[in-house]
Formats: C-alpha cells, sequence, structure tokens
C-alpha cells in the first residue's frame, strides 16, 4: 500500500512538473535537425522553426513575450515539435535558404518530410501565434493540406476546378490570391465570368487594377452588387482596394506611369469620388518624389479646393450631428454604456464631439509640415500659414501651434513664431501633453 502511494505521489509530482513546464512557455529542442525529424515523425507531428538573429529587435521580444506566454506553452509542446535556428550562423543559413527566409522574425511549420506547410514573417504576439498554429493545424486535418496544392500549382496545375479550391485554401491562411483569381478567369469560358460564384471569388479575394478580373468585375458589377446585403459598398470596397495597393505600389516604386494607371482606374471605377481622391493622391505622390513645385501645385488645388472651402460651421454642425446619432443610439438602448460596453460609451463622449474637425485639421497639419520640410519660397510659405490657422480654428492642440510656429519662423516672423509655441506648451499643460517637445522648440527660437 505505502508502495502504491509512493508511485501515486511520483506520478502526480511528475504531471505537476510537466505542467510547470508548459506554463513556462515553448521547450525549443536542442540538438541536431536530423534528430528533430525523427522525433517529429515518431510522434506525428509537425515541426515549428522559430528562425532568428542576434541583432533582430522583435526576435528579442518575441523570445520575452510570446514564447514564454503559457498558453502558448500548452498548445506548442504538445502539438509541435519545436526549434530555433539562427539564420546568420550555422544550420541556420541552410534552413533560411532553403525557405526563402528573407526578413526576420519568421516561423516556419514544417512536416517531417521537410515539405514547407506555413511560413510567417514578422513580429507575432500571443494571439496572433495561437491563431496561426489553429489555422496550421485545421489545414493539416484536411484530406488535401495546402502544402500539397502548392506542390500541384508550382508542377503546373490550371485547370478552373483546382485553381478554386486552391484559392480557397490560401485564403484561410490570409494570403494574397489576386493573381491566383487572374489566372482562374482564364481557365473560364467568358460565359462562366458573370457567375454568381465567379463574382464572389473576385469579390472574395481581390483583384488588381491591370488585371483581368478588374474589367470583368466593371463589366458585371450591378450583378455583383445583389449578392450582398449593402452590394454597392461591398463592391466598391474592393475596387477602393485595389487602388490604394496599387497607389502604395506606385509611390513606394516613384513611378509616374504606374501613379497615372491608378488615376485612371480610380475615375473609371469610382466616379464619384475620384476627383478629390486623386487630387489627395497626386499631393502624396509628389511629396514622395520630392517634387517640390507640382507638391506645392497640388497642395492649393486640393485643400482650397476641398478643405478650405468648407466652413467651419458646417463642419461643426456635421459633427454635432454626427454626435447626437452616435448618443441617440445608447439613448434608446440600441447599445449598452455599461458593463462591457462602458469603456466604448466613455470614450465616445470624450472623442466623438468633433470627429470632422479633428480629421481636417489633422490633414492641415500634415501639409503645412511637408510644407516646412520642403518648401523655400515665401509666397508658398506664406499660404501655408491660411492652413495652419485653419487647424488651430478647427481644433486647439499643440502640434498645430507647434507647425504655425515653425512656418512663422521660417518667413521671419520670429516674434509671433515665438507666441505661437508658448500657445503650444500652454495647451500641452491643459491638456495634460508632454510639453518637452514645445519648450524645446521655445528655447530653440528664442
Amino acid at each position: 500500500m505505502k508502495k502504491q502511494y509512493l508511485i501515486i505521489n511520483c506520478l502526480i509530482i511528475s504531471l505537476l512538473a510537466t505542467t510547470k513546464t508548459f506554463s513556462q512557455g515553448i521547450q525549443f529542442k536542442q540538438g541536431e535537425w536530423q534528430a528533430v525529424l525523427m522525433q517529429a515523425k515518431s510522434q506525428n507531428r509537425l515541426i515549428f522553426v522559430d528562425v532568428y538573429t542576434d541583432w533582430c529587435g522583435p526576435c528579442k521580444e518575441m523570445d520575452k513575450k510570446t514564447f514564454t506566454d503559457a498558453m502558448i506553452g500548452d498548445k506548442f509542446n504538445t502539438k509541435f515539435v519545436s526549434y530555433k535556428v539562427n539564420a546568420d550562423k550555422g544550420f541556420g543559413v541552410t534552413i533560411a535558404k532553403r525557405y526563402n527566409v528573407t526578413s526576420y522574425p519568421t516561423v516556419l511549420f514544417i512536416d517531417p518530410s521537410e515539405n514547407l506547410i506555413h511560413k510567417q514573417q514578422g513580429l507575432l504576439r500571443v494571439p496572433d501565434l495561437l491563431k496561426e498554429a489553429d489555422m496550421v493545424l485545421a489545414n493539416q486535418a484536411d484530406v488535401k493540406p495546402i502544402y500539397v496544392l502548392d506542390k500541384l500549382y508550382n508542377e503546373g496545375r490550371r485547370d478552373s476546378e483546382f485553381l478554386y479550391e486552391y484559392i480557397a485554401k490560401r485564403a484561410r491562411f490570409n494570403q494574397n490570391n489576386t493573381k491566383l483569381v487572374d489566372e482562374y478567369l482564364k481557365s473560364l469560358n467568358p460565359l462562366q465570368y458573370s457567375a454568381d460564384k465567379t463574382l464572389r471569388v473576385m469579390i472574395n479575394n481581390g483583384i488588381e487594377i491591370d488585371g483581368k478580373a478588374f474589367e470583368v468585375l466593371m463589366k458585371f458589377r450591378e450583378k455583383a452588387m445583389n449578392l450582398f446585403e449593402d452590394g454597392e459598398r461591398k463592391i466598391d470596397g474592393v475596387f477602393s482596394m485595389a487602388i490604394n495597393e496599387a497607389f502604395e505600389k506606385a509611390i513606394t516604386a516613384k513611378n509616374i506611369a504606374a501613379f497615372e494607371k491608378v488615376v485612371q482606374a480610380n475615375t473609371k471605377a469610382l466616379p464619384n469620388t475620384s476627383d478629390r481622391v486623386n487630387d489627395k493622391n497626386r499631393l502624396s505622390f509628389y511629396l514622395a518624389t520630392k517634387d517640390v513645385a507640382k507638391f506645392t501645385e497640388a497642395a492649393q488645388q486640393y485643400l482650397d479646393q476641398y478643405v478650405m472651402f468648407v466652413q467651419i460651421e458646417s463642419i461643426r454642425k456635421q459633427d454635432a450631428w454626427e454626435f447626437d446619432k452616435i448618443m441617440s443610439a445608447y439613448r434608446q438602448g440600441v447599445r449598452d454604456s455599461t458593463g462591457t460596453g462602458a469603456e466604448m460609451y466613455q470614450r465616445y463622449k470624450r472623442e466623438a464631439r468633433n470627429t470632422t474637425a479633428r480629421m481636417t485639421a489633422n490633414e492641415l497639419n500634415e501639409v503645412v509640415k511637408a510644407y516646412f520640410d520642403n518648401v523655400v519660397d515665401n509666397i508658398h510659405l506664406q499660404k501655408s500659414t491660411e492652413w495652419a490657422k485653419r487647424a488651430i480654428e478647427l481644433v486647439e492642440h499643440p502640434d498645430y501651434y507647434d507647425s504655425y510656429a515653425h512656418i512663422l519662423l521660417k518667413i521671419g516672423d520670429k516674434q509671433k513664431a515665438q507666441e505661437m509655441e508658448q500657445k503650444a506648451v500652454e495647451v500641452a499643460m491643459r491638456d495634460k501633453i508632454d510639453i518637452q517637445k514645445f519648450t524645446a522648440a521655445l528655447e530653440k527660437m528664442r
């Protein structure tokens, strides 16, 4: 009896020790890669690989906050064989090259035959990594996991049924499918373009402005709208996302031809809002390309026509109407202002009174700051003071006073610049904002 009691005690201690190990986070295996492969095979598990470098800040943050979490430990220590490699040293160099790891941190999910199941780049916090793990495990339970489809695709499979399945599987992993959507359309008979199934593939996976899907969705736009509640908004959102992504690429590449394609696509797909959006994008594009002459022209065109044109009183009325609409939902019991809804309710009370005013003031201030950094012509700088004053009229914020002060200093009005910077300090103190930046600027001006 005593012996049995000791055995039970040992088992309990062992179980507690195991639980403690799991609660400490992921237990990464040490030793040779082949041993890891053998363990994964014998336990019928996938391998989780953290690819890091010594100089990578987010890698260290994941080590400290993500991999040490108890929930992460419980999941990964029971479902995966975990391994770490330094991409700059030893076998880590081989792993990084084999799986095309180009940024850090990167995590890999690999099967015992060394097939890549899933790869995710960038800092992953606890909820993110748990989600990635759950997606991978769900995929493995599938009769035809995504890596099998990857292999078939790389071998040249392009029939419509396969591409439809492949797109759906990739979508589960939040992978970009826009190019595959165009390939899917190429696999169809033109009579199939207007089918509900085809339209849903385009809408749910996205399109590119210079792809076949863009033309097809334009042609069958009205039918596509009828597939969804609030369909017009849904379809406009698909076009808007494609246009925004193309704009980001054009601005990153500083490619004027690509930018003009974006302008044309926006005008064609979203004619009701395209003028303002195109003018705003021109402003951003010329600022990014450091074309000061075109930037100042675009800034004046955009702000005078769309921002300064709107009277302050109209903005105040719009904000009051929007705020009353939000509050009425609480008054009528549509939204809950107590319990879990209390925090959101208090936030709305604090911040929703002047939403349009704040957005407008911030838009003006961003251009004023760009003028200070890039423009030297006094006439243009003088023009920007009108925008700075309007921002302050709309919302008293220390950043707006600070921007105005710097423009005034640049055009030679030192005394007024100091007055505005002093005002920035006072408003910051009133609103309990850190005054260090503004006091330092004021001291420098003196």
